[in-house]
């Protein structure tokens, strides 16, 4: 049975309502992904990996949102497990490839078929119009998110400049 939405979330604002998705779409994720004993990282990896083929790590980072270091990590620890491959890129003397192993190949599709159902659940009850209002929406928010953040780091780089002087 699903819970009533809380009153506090039917007349909140825009920006605390993206929170809430963000936060319940994480929640839902992991809850599926508990019987792979798989974190959130480790599920965006394999997904990424199975549908874009083998990626360096930098790259692959982005494609996640996920930093250097962390990425490292998460792959280091997928390695171990024997879920990933890593190997030098031929076409680059010192890049490594990362790649899903032949026996993690059934696990990724699984797992990307899981992705499909859980996308289609997101989405239910919305029609293809409501959908792309709602993608634009967003769109346009992270766009002035980034643009906050460029803001931030303008005013800060005109402090450091001023403190030099």
């Amino acid at each position: 049975m699903q819970e009533p939405m809380p009153d506090s979330l039917t007349q909140a604002g825009l920006g605390t309502l993206a929170a809430a998705v963000r936060r319940r779409l994480k929640h839902a994720v992991s809850a599926r992904l508990t019987s792979y004993d798989l974190t959130l990282q480790q599920f965006w990896v394999m997904l990424v990996l199975l549908e874009q083929g083998a990626s360096s790590l930098h790259p692959l980072a982005q494609q996640v949102w996920m930093d250097d270091p962390t990425a490292s990590r998460v792959v280091k620890a997928m390695v171990e497990r024997g879920l990933l491959l890593t190997q030098p890129d031929p076409k680059h003397g010192r890049r490594i490839l990362i790649s899903l192993t032949p026996s993690a190949l059934p696990l990724a599709q699984e797992l990307q078929t899981l992705a499909g159902e859980m996308k289609a659940s997101l989405v239910a009850g919305l029609d293809p119009e409501q959908q792309a209002i709602m993608r634009q929406g967003l769109l346009a928010m992270i766009s002035n998110l980034d643009g906050m953040l460029l803001d931030v780091r303008y005013a800060h780089a005109g402090e450091e400049t001023a403190a030099a002087s």
